[in-house]
């Protein structure tokens, strides 16, 4: 049997090393990457099985997040203070 699975935060440390895996796992039927923008794969690695969506994180809400049914859920959302620029930049990304 097949899962879906959704990736939320692709671009980061650790979402840019697991998006392949789900990519090449047979496990997996569907993958969805959503995220503030979308992840460039090289040409030579074209998968059908991704479904690739940008999201506000500011509008939630609107995002679209609930229309989808997926089985297994990962996100990898997170930053340093020094990328996020300031201490109150970093709590919002990292906490809320």
């Amino acid at each position: 049997m097949s899962s879906t699975a959704l990736l939320i935060g692709a671009t980061g440390l650790v979402g840019k090393h697991l998006l392949p895996q789900l990519l090449e796992s047979a496990h997996f039927s569907q993958v969805g990457e959503f995220g503030r923008r979308v992840t460039s794969f090289p040409e030579s690695n074209p998968n059908s099985k991704l479904q690739q969506r940008v999201i506000d994180f500011e509008k939630l809400s609107e995002a679209g997040l609930k229309d989808g049914s997926w089985d297994v859920i990962y996100i990898t959302l997170g930053t340093t203070k020094a990328i996020a620029g300031s201490k109150a930049a970093f709590t919002k990304i990292d906490k809320e």
